[in-house]
């Protein structure tokens, strides 16, 4: 859930910053101070995954930055047995490691701040997450609804969901050509200078989350997660979804059950706010700065499913950045390609021939040839065909 938490105490602030001014009556004073409350966040894997604690501040509600990092601190991971594993900072304000742990021990996370403050969570009991049973889809009126099925137990009742998305998008006017300005000739694309097929991602920061206590025999049956429009580009041609699931406390579930009452429904103005919700990271320092922040562990389980076209054609689509990209009407003759393609901002799409000589191209602005504006063309390590 990197940086999930500091996402959503900004929108929190900005959504309640707007609202305060729908009542007359009630117009609290908004400050542009800068508290910089420092925000803990992450998961710690036991079973040898890579696991991430994310060390960032908040930022003045006005302010444009999205992610402040708080880089240079001193993480480790310390177990009831006395054992200290140290996070390596793999980029600015992210800490990463990877080790398999006792999952019959508890453990605690400690953090030393550049300024020597320090700061420790509570103990944590890995929580170990069943399978996920079924990770599905199914297309109805409104478009296509990608569902997790799972089995909790008497250890694993509280499960938090997230996934990454990943699919194949084309520009909306394909070309396989290019100008080589050192032959000042249109030639043919190598394999991996390709633009007409490209990928794009994107890792949702929802809060996804249920309570298996609430079901018979601790059953969750087809959870919603994903809800893909109609006309989407997603599944133009074929998509993926990796869904990670993670099994947590009850302490660690209200958490995010409260912020995502916060995020999802602005909640009422009695509602929990951020500022409130500590989570189970604490100043070392009784008088120490505070500090907002959860950080769980356990093992986690994760599914990945391909969704083709033909699997929910039919499927049109819409691509807004494409919607009036045309070949150009002129054809660029062979004396005109350094002038006309020089810069790169049109492409040659199509060659025109006259009986069998090829006469120059028509061609296409970037913006609608170049699908590495958008997306890239390397293909994901984990893509299947």
């Amino acid at each position: 859930m990197k940086r999930k938490l500091n996402h959503i105490i900004k929108s929190l602030a900005l959504a309640l910053l707007f609202l305060s001014g729908c009542r007359d009556p009630f117009e609290p004073e908004v400050t542009d101070q800068d508290l910089a409350v420092l925000v803990v966040e992450g998961f710690i894997e036991t079973g040898g995954e890579i696991s991430e604690i994310t060390l960032s501040r908040t930022n003045p509600i006005r302010s444009g930055e999205s992610f402040r990092p708080e880089g240079g601190a001193r993480v480790i991971l310390k177990s009831e047995s006395g054992e200290e594993w140290a996070f390596q900072e793999s980029q600015n304000g992210v800490y990463t490691f990877s080790e398999f742990l006792d999952q019959g021990m508890t453990y605690q996370l400690e953090i030393t701040l550049p300024n020597g403050r320090q700061y420790l969570s509570d103990a944590m009991a890995p929580v170990i997450s069943p399978d996920i049973e079924e990770l599905g889809f199914i297309k109805d009126d409104a478009g296509v609804e990608i569902f997790v099925s799972t089995k909790g137990n008497q250890e694993a009742q509280y499960f938090l969901w997230d996934y990454e998305e990943d699919w194949i998008f084309r520009p909306g006017v394909r070309s396989q050509f290019f100008f080589n300005p050192a032959t000042k000739d249109v030639e043919f694309r190598k394999a991996d200078q390709k633009i007409d097929l490209c990928w794009k991602s994107n890792l949702f920061p929802k809060i996804i989350l249920q309570n298996a206590a609430r079901f018979a025999d601790n059953t969750i049956l087809q959870r919603e997660l994903v809800r893909i429009p109609n006309r989407s580009e997603k599944l133009t041609e074929r998509y993926s979804i990796r869904v990670r699931q993670r099994a947590v406390n009850q302490e660690t579930y209200d958490f995010w059950e409260i912020l995502r009452k916060n995020s999802d429904d602005i909640g009422g103005i009695f509602s929990p706010l951020p500022s409130l919700i500590r989570g189970n990271i604490k100043s070392v320092d009784p008088n120490g700065d505070n500090v907002i922040g959860m950080v769980s562990m356990g093992k986690s389980a994760s599914k990945r499913i391909y969704i083709n076209a033909q699997d929910v054609a039919p499927w049109p689509y819409f691509i807004e950045e494409y919607e009036f990209c045309r070949l150009d009407q002129d054809t660029v003759l062979i004396a005109n390609y350094e002038r006309e393609f020089s810069s790169g901002s049109r492409l040659p799409v199509i060659p025109v021939v006259v009986l069998t000589t090829t006469i120059g191209f028509r061609a296409a602005t970037r913006q609608c040839t170049d699908c590495t504006l958008r997306g890239t063309n390397v293909k994901p390590d984990f893509w299947e065909d």
